[in-house]
């Protein structure tokens, strides 16, 4: 398949050091379909991609930001990962620069990679650089459930599976995916990404697991591995009488992805991105042909760091984070 050559529609100018986290909200409290982004610089901003500037600002951190969240059901708080701490933000301040957190949970000993909030908004997760996986209730402000092992690598990225009340994905360089019970703070499964008959690729670029998605409906768990591939997993479910499923989906990328986003609801796709700039748009219900196209970032972007994908006005677009701006693309 041949692979488009794409440049930016806006690009959202205003920090001073690589962009690293970027998250959408088509619905928060400040509004309708904005952007969070955070940096190497110390900063976070909140854009709106109507009028493409900031409605917000934090300042004043220690660390860069490796991880950011809204909160859900429209409270007004924002959540970010700075060095080993995270940190929680009132969007209800009525200025518009933000340098106090209304509350910090420090309760890593490393450097924290992701952090993610479930959909009650009543727990948060992080994964750190010793491995460790640990769920923050948000209403006593405490470790909800000591988890009982760990990665035996860095944990690069954790996410709550939608519509599962109980249920949390955490992968890291060990190249190992853990599906935990987090009420009993125990992994149910661990899958483990190397392949029995590892190829070539794998050889020189092991499947760490750099992010994880989920897809709205909770069906689909996907991981962007260092091999260049994306693992999709559906697991079993009593329920529906549903067998576990696990598909890889390859040749989509020449280099690690590093980035993975399932499209909002209306349409059951997902993107990968690639550290180098390639951005891949699957439909992975499709079991022979599930690229849909391939696209290669314009070469001002520098690195791929993190994206998002989401939808406006029927058009598939992605906001992008490189170097220093945040950049919107529209995937034709």
């Amino acid at each position: 398949m041949s692979i488009t050559n794409i440049n930016p529609l806006h690009d959202l100018k205003g920090h001073q050091a690589s962009i690293t986290a970027v998250e959408y909200s088509e619905k928060s409290f400040l509004g309708h379909h904005l952007l969070v982004s955070g940096s190497d610089d110390k900063t976070c901003r909140i854009w709106d991609l109507e009028s493409k500037k900031v409605l917000k600002g934090i300042k004043n951190l220690a660390d860069p930001v490796t991880s950011i969240k809204f909160a859900k059901k429209n409270q007004p708080y924002i959540y970010l990962s700075s060095g080993t701490k995270v940190l929680v933000y009132d969007l209800g301040n009525e200025g518009i620069i933000i340098t106090d957190p209304i509350r910090t949970y420090d309760f890593s000993n490393d450097e924290i990679n992701s952090i993610d909030v479930s959909d009650n908004n009543k727990f948060l997760a992080t994964a750190d650089d010793e491995g460790i996986v640990n769920i923050i209730d948000l209403g006593t402000h405490n470790i909800y459930k000591k988890t009982l092992v760990k990665h035996s690598n860095i944990c690069m990225s954790v996410k709550f599976r939608a519509k599962q009340s109980w249920q949390l994905w955490s992968g890291g360089m060990d190249s190992k995916l853990y599906e935990w019970d987090f009420s009993r703070g125990i992994p149910t499964n661990i899958y483990d990404t190397n392949s029995k008959e590892p190829s070539s690729a794998q050889m020189f670029n092991p499947p760490f697991v750099y992010e994880i998605a989920t897809s709205h409906t909770g069906e689909w768990i996907a991981a962007g591995l260092g091999d260049g591939t994306v693992r999709l997993l559906a697991p079993s479910s009593k329920k529906q009488k549903k067998q576990s499923r696990e598909i890889s989906l390859e040749n989509g990328h020449n280099f690690m992805v590093n980035s993975v986003s399932f499209l909002t609801k209306e349409k059951p796709l997902l993107i990968s991105g690639s550290a180098n700039g390639r951005v891949t748009v699957w439909d992975h219900e499709n079991d022979t042909h599930p690229i849909v196209s391939m696209f290669q970032l314009d070469a001002k972007l520098g690195k791929l760091n993190s994206l998002t994908a989401f939808e406006r006005d029927g058009a598939l677009c992605i906001a992008a984070a490189g170097t220093g701006a945040l950049h919107i693309y529209q995937l034709d």
